[in-house]
């Protein structure tokens, strides 16, 4: 049985947290933000080298949020903030947090329950 055999209303509504996210991230910094949650959280690859300086900032906030965010410093966030169109930060943030709960939900349910969907 599978996590969405046990919570069909809940991944259906986590389906359209992660839709919407995709709808209002800025796709380059959005593959920033995955393969951060991939290598840290599923125990993926490394990420790519950023391209950009944005790239890099938005790397630096994603990890610390994955590792600790109420240590995450306001002159990472700034740097970040600087370089992003208005909003585009918050956007980001909420699309890496739906994606990071997506992740976990989908290594544990892999581990004890046998898959996902």
């Amino acid at each position: 049985m599978t996590l969405r055999d046990l919570q069909p209303d809940a991944l259906a509504q986590l389906d359209v947290v992660l839709a919407r996210a995709q709808q209002v991230t800025d796709p380059r910094l959005l593959e920033v933000a995955l393969a951060c949650i991939e290598c840290h959280v599923a125990g993926g690859p490394n990420p790519p080298e950023p391209a950009n300086p944005t790239q890099a900032a938005v790397q630096a906030v994603v990890e610390q949020m994955l590792v600790d965010v109420a240590s995450l410093q306001d002159s990472t966030v700034q740097g970040a903030s600087n370089l992003l169109p208005d909003g585009a930060l918050a956007d980001l943030v909420m699309a890496s947090y739906a994606n990071e709960a997506a992740a976990r939900l989908r290594v544990a349910s892999e581990r004890l329950l046998g898959g996902l969907s």
